[in-house]
């Protein structure tokens, strides 16, 4: 599951094109951001982002990265709110007992 973190991070920086802002959004330093997406890359063994001192953008092989990787974490979240939804409602059979009223 560690590259499930890679793919927010991932996904973070494409949308905020900052390490910066990333790291701030996920509660994380810029340098922790950093060294995930350099482990990201080296595993894929392509660039995802073309840096610069002043901006960040996406290769061509980042942007169809990105597109995989939001309908991913889209899955795994429609797969938790399922999860929650289904243990969230009580199930199975209800019995109540209520004392007789005596009619006059």
């Amino acid at each position: 599951m560690d590259s499930l973190g890679g793919i927010a991070i991932f996904v973070q920086v494409a949308d905020t094109r900052s390490f910066t802002a990333a790291g701030r959004l996920l509660g994380i330093s810029s340098s922790a951001v950093g060294k995930s997406i350099a482990r990201t890359e080296e595993r894929l063994g392509v660039r995802l982002f073309h840096r610069s001192t002043r901006s960040i953008t996406l290769t061509a092989e980042g942007a169809l990265f990105l597109e995989r990787c939001r309908r991913i974490l889209g899955e795994v979240e429609a797969a938790e709110l399922e999860l929650s939804d289904a243990t969230g409602h009580p199930r199975g059979k209800l019995r109540i007992s209520v004392p007789q009223l005596n009619a006059p």
